[in-house]
């Protein structure tokens, strides 16, 4: 395929070249005034339409004019016709139409005055088939209609024939086929009664075309294999090879993936023998559509997906206007590749193309309309003026403008109402695919909101429990309490998660009911904030209830009213920063003469936009902020909370200001009807509740930072303690861990420490992965230290984000512990061939083959400090650092990472260097170069220069 490709690139190469050749012949031959006018005049006419008309319109006019001006001072009327006919032409084409109009009248004129019958008809179609590309239906028709009587009367059947076929295209294009049918089988009958090939073969050709849209494929089957024989046996093989791809296109239609592959090969055959072919400027592009199109039939998605893309760009980089069908085609693959986004654009940009044809499809119709209704006006202004005859001027003509005009208002009436329905109808298909893309976008974030709830505790459960089978067959029981614990403490986290989505369930589905205890509240509600009190305070945060009453006693449902107070409260203390405040209120107020409980939620958190508040209890909605986003969560906390509120008889409302504070108030009616609840009852409701929370707290206690400067440094970037602990299991034994909770410690502990390698989930708060691995990447001190995205997002899209903002690898939750430490392996392995590169080339070496990244460019500016300050003999590592604006730690990590030296040896190194270089390039002596190169003790430079090189000072050559 690749050689097929390449002998069509340098046919195309061969073409052009021939092309340039020929023009050039053509304007030389212009210009030689010793040859015969008609020669001058027809290389001129070849020079304008090959070469200009249709790229360079411009010079196409002034050359036509210097045509017609030179003409006229012949007085050569036939070139002025063809010259004025060749003008119009060229207005035509810039729009100008009524300019175009008159200056081409002008050369029928001529050609009428001229008496050149056959002239005359041919310029009469020519302005006919202008029509017609303009699109000025009515005129083409008129004119075409004359064209074709005229050229009967000449006994010219051939190009009658071509008259009769362009009425026909006239009702095709307006969408009119049962019209178009008569005029192309009129057409046929005339070739076949005049026996002319080449028009009977156009015929079944248009015939084809015509079925094809008619929706009968059988009959235009056997049309178009009518057209390709006769087209043949005449040697139009171009013209056979567009039937050929209408038998393709038909094939595909009908699922024969067979047959339109047996014709497809037919059809590059032929390509290959014409790389331009005249019929079909776009071939190419067909090419690849119909194999996308056929190994879709076949289920080669993957072929079919690349030839659809390689489609795809030859209309881009020829600015082709798109059609539907090439989205519809990279929608399906998409799809069966299970690229939901992906498919997702393409379907949308169908709908689009689809939308964008049907309103040309409907503008066309409307054309048809008015089109019918000026022939029909006509034919009755016709009929008209014969009856004029017998009737007064004034009173006939006054019937004939009434009758005339009440056409063309029903045409305008029509016209109007075709408009105001296609628009209203392309409003509304918007405004679906609008309305489906934002349900598309919400399952995509539930989705994936839920996919990272499930996977990270997978992670962790998965993880420790292959670290406890490791450890019981090596007789290792140390941790056994602790890692069942954290099992234990996700395992019921994933519980909670799923009885979320199942309540959701029950109640969508009406299934939901109400387990109502009686109770006092307000000790109750008490007992479950105190358990939010520990978490507040490592947040810094102030929390607070107030109560007007010491008890209420009310039917409450205990599971559902514990899952309302601790999402507010969650939700609350997790938007809230340090320094900020929580209140919980409680008290009973009276509405309507019922009694309720009202309690508020009020913290001084984030806050919430007006719009976002409309649908903050919406389900799988979260707010669109940063600060929030970068929050964990599914989006069903707050749409249960309302559900489980109203099932009670509640009301919940939300009051807030963005920046400021949120305020959250639920009013539950106070009834007491039900049994009484005992406390044993209540303490197993809230279980998992006491156990959630107390994780809270713990993952903000622990920490996992160990010191062990013999080891290389892995920083863990990870905000649930439970993953960053299962990663220290499987690393601890090799590398010195140090941990940040989120995304801001992360990117500071990173500058100080500068690791030997970066470990960052994704979706984290205050700053995502993507973030930290930007910031470190374009950082000269970090932008070393490979990064390892570990997520819980595990699209292809995904990775490709990540990738894009510099991590090095990519590794999706779960995962094996041999899979990080493989990663891992990897990346050290590719900086230890780095840093033996060094060492065997020598930095400066490599410096002077002007690699550039951002390795080579730290040490190339390192370098220069030390060259400018080579002299001093007290420059060191401490007047490096101050220097460099780094720290001592900072520039020794990075120096280390980069170069495989300390600070120290690489300043040594580089005066030796520098030393090395003086010596060979100089006649200066070892002492002289010594403490130009800032050695105090010649000898001392020698032994070390030794130790450097290999050799001593003095066996280095000249």
């Amino acid at each position: 395929m690749k050689l097929y490709f390449t002998f069509i690139l340098v046919l195309l190469f061969l073409f052009k070249a021939s092309a340039q050749k020929e023009k050039e012949t053509l304007y030389s031959t212009w210009n030689n005034l010793n040859l015969n006018d008609s020669i001058r005049f027809n290389s001129m006419i070849d020079l304008v339409q090959k070469y200009y008309l249709f790229t360079k319109i411009d010079s196409a006019l002034v050359l036509s004019k210097q045509m017609l001006n030179s003409a006229q001072k012949k007085k050569n009327l036939q070139f002025e016709i063809e010259a004025s006919t060749l003008i119009g032409k060229i207005y035509f084409e810039l729009k100008e139409f009524e300019t175009g109009e008159k200056i081409y009248t002008k050369g029928l004129e001529l050609a009428k005055k001229n008496k050149d019958r056959f002239l005359y008809a041919e310029k009469l179609f020519d302005l006919g088939y202008l029509y017609s590309k303009y699109e000025d239906y009515t005129n083409s028709f008129k004119i075409l209609q004359k064209s074709e009587k005229l050229y009967k009367e000449l006994g010219d059947p051939l190009n009658e024939g071509w008259s009769i076929v362009h009425q026909g295209f006239i009702y095709r294009d307006l969408g009119d086929y049962k019209e178009a049918e008569k005029y192309h089988l009129k057409h046929l009958e005339l070739s076949e009664k005049h026996k002319i090939k080449k028009s009977i073969s156009a015929a079944n050709g248009n015939l084809g075309e015509i079925y094809h849209k008619l929706g009968n494929l059988a009959k235009s089957i056997e049309y178009w294999k009518r057209a390709i024989r006769l087209s043949k046996e005449i040697g139009l093989e171009e013209y056979a090879n567009v039937g050929t791809g209408k038998l393709v296109e038909i094939y595909i239609i009908e699922k024969q993936f067979s047959e339109a592959t047996k014709y497809l090969n037919e059809y590059i055959a032929v390509t290959e023998k014409y790389p331009i072919p005249k019929y079909e400027r776009d071939f190419l592009m067909k090419i690849h559509l119909w194999k996308c199109q056929i190994d879709y039939g076949f289920k080669n998605y993957t072929k079919a997906l690349k030839e659809c893309e390689e489609c795809l760009n030859i209309n881009m980089v020829n600015n082709w206007k798109l059609e539907s069908g090439l989205f519809k085609s990279l929608y399906e693959v998409n799809k069966k590749l299970n690229r939901p986004a992906i498919a997702l654009d393409y379907f949308e940009k169908y709908q689009i193309a689809n939308d964008d044809e049907k309103v040309d499809k409907a503008r066309t119709e409307i054309q048809s309309i008015v089109f019918n209704n000026q022939i029909i006006a006509d034919s009755i202004s016709q009929a008209q003026e014969k009856e004029l005859l017998n009737l007064t001027y004034e009173e006939g003509l006054r019937k004939k403008n009434r009758e005339k005009n009440l056409f063309l208002t029903i045409g305008l009436l029509v016209l109007l109402s075709a408009i105001a329905y296609f628009v209203i109808s392309r409003r509304m298909a918007a405004s679906e695919r609008k309305r489906l893309h934002e349900i598309n976008q919400l399952k995509n974030a539930l989705f994936t909101n839920i996919t990272h709830e499930f996977r990270t505790p997978l992670t962790v459960i998965k993880g420790i429990t292959s670290t406890i089978k490791s450890n019981i067959k090596n007789n290792q029981h140390d941790d056994l309490k602790n890692s069942l614990e954290i099992i234990d403490r996700n395992s019921d986290g994933l519980l909670h998660l799923i009885n979320e989505m199942l309540d959701l369930a029950k109640i969508e589905s009406g299934n939901m009911e109400l387990n109502s205890v009686q109770t006092d509240i307000i000790p109750f509600t008490k007992y479950l904030t105190q358990s939010f009190q520990s978490l507040a305070e490592e947040k810094g945060i102030k929390f607070s209830i107030h109560c007007d009453l010491e008890h209420i006693k009310m039917d409450i449902d205990v599971n559902k009213f514990t899952a309302i107070i601790t999402n507010l409260l969650s939700n609350a203390i997790k938007f809230t920063s340090e320094n900020g405040e929580v209140k919980v209120n409680i008290k009973k107020v009276e509405i309507h003469k019922t009694n309720f409980v009202e309690i508020k939620v009020i913290d001084t958190g984030l806050g919430i936009s007006k719009e976002e508040q409309l649908h903050i209890f919406d389900k799988f909605y979260q707010v669109d902020n940063s600060s929030s986003k970068l929050q964990k969560g599914t989006g069903i906390g707050l749409a249960l909370v309302k559900d489980f509120v109203e099932l009670m008889n509640g009301t919940i409302d939300v009051e807030s200001r963005l920046g400021k504070s949120s305020v959250f108030c639920i009013t539950i009616p106070i009834t007491n009807n039900a049994k009484p609840a005992d406390g044993s009852e209540l303490a197993s409701k809230t279980t998992f509740f006491q156990a959630n929370t107390e994780q809270l707290v713990s993952e903000n206690n622990q920490s996992i930072n160990n010191s062990d400067s013999s080891l290389p440094l892995v920083l863990i970037v990870e905000d649930n303690i439970d993953v960053a602990h299962y990663i220290k299991t499987c690393l601890t034994e090799k590398y010195d861990i140090l941990h940040a909770p989120n995304g801001a410690i992360g990117i500071d502990m990173a500058l100080e420490k500068i690791p030997d390698i970066i470990i960052c989930d994704v979706m984290m708060p205050i700053k995502d992965g993507f973030e930290v691995c930007e910031r470190l990447k374009s950082n000269e001190l970090t932008d070393h230290i490979p990064i390892i995205m570990l997520t819980a997002k595990a699209t292809f899209e995904d990775r490709l984000t990540g990738l894009a903002h510099g991590a090095d690898a990519y590794l999706t939750k779960p995962f094996e512990k041999e899979e990080l430490l493989t990663r891992i392996d990897q990346l050290t392995l590719l900086r230890k061939k780095m840093l033996r590169k060094f060492e065997k080339v020598g930095i400066e070496s490599l410096l002077n083959k002007n690699i550039k990244n951002s390795e080579t460019k730290f040490l190339d500016k390192i370098i220069t400090v030390i060259h400018n300050n080579i002299v001093q003999t007290d420059f060191g590592p401490v007047e490096l650092a101050k220097k460099s604006h780094f720290s001592e730690s900072q520039l020794y990590r990075k120096l280390k990472a980069t170069s495989g030296k300390s600070t120290s040896m690489f300043i040594r190194s580089i005066r030796l260097q520098k030393g090395k270089k003086l010596i060979q390039t100089t006649n200066k002596t070892i002492s002289e170069v010594a403490y130009e190169v800032g050695f105090n003790d010649p000898s001392y430079f020698s032994r070390v220069f030794k130790e450097e090189f290999g050799s001593a000072p003095s066996a280095i050559s000249k």
